[in-house]
């Protein structure tokens, strides 16, 4: 009787030192159970903050470049809007100049502020030559490819021609100058040559 009691209360002592740690094992995987869980979260809070991030980043980057566009349009514009008036008064103040000249005298080029071109288009000092009223230009109905023509044109008394010039790739369409002397007199609808052989077309007269 005595050893079974001893057998017993060793089995007892037995399961519950199992009992016990069972339990100590289930704590422990219940603990690791929430470290993981708040590895988790904490990981998952992080990249939401790096995505939440990287979007207000993406948004910060499409303002710049919008207002950049912007500015950049914008000075676009003003740039054009500034050239256009600089040619109207250009234009403006050589149509002026046109018609305040007096006959007979000599208009080099209406540049207003563009350096001064050594061209037969736009000769600074040219020398007085007489007409040669012999010679008859030779009368066309438009001007020939890479002829450049002069409208609203008039001869001056050393044979030059003053008035505005278009299709020459030396000067902008409009612009007025004042050739060197033709060998020719001026006639409208027909093609002139100067001394130097450049050739202009001088529109019609209205």
């Amino acid at each position: 009787e005595a050893e079974e009691k001893k057998a017993a209360a060793a089995a007892a002592a037995e399961e519950k030192k199992r009992a016990m740690t069972e339990a100590a094992e289930a704590r422990r995987q219940e603990a690791e159970q929430k470290r993981a869980a708040m590895t988790d979260a904490a990981e998952a809070q992080r990249k939401a903050t790096e995505e939440k991030k990287a979007a207000l980043e993406e948004k910060r980057r499409e303002a710049e470049q919008k207002k950049a566009a912007s500015l950049a349009a914008a000075e676009a514009k003003k740039k054009e809007a500034e050239q256009k008036r600089a040619t109207a008064a250009s234009a403006n103040q050589a149509e002026q100049v046109m018609k305040k000249a007096k006959p007979g005298a000599t208009i080099s080029l209406f540049g207003f502020g563009a350096p001064t071109q050594s061209t037969d288009e736009a000769s600074p000092t040219p020398t007085p030559k007489p007409i040669r009223p012999s010679v008859a230009p030779r009368q066309v109905s438009a001007a020939p490819r890479g002829v450049p023509t002069i409208s609203r044109w008039r001869q001056n008394r050393d044979g030059s021609i003053a008035g505005f010039i278009s299709g020459s790739p030396n000067f902008k369409d409009g612009e007025a100058i004042t050739t060197s002397p033709i060998t020719s007199e001026g006639v409208g609808g027909a093609v002139v040559q100067t001394s130097s052989g450049s050739r202009y077309f001088l529109e019609e007269q209205s």
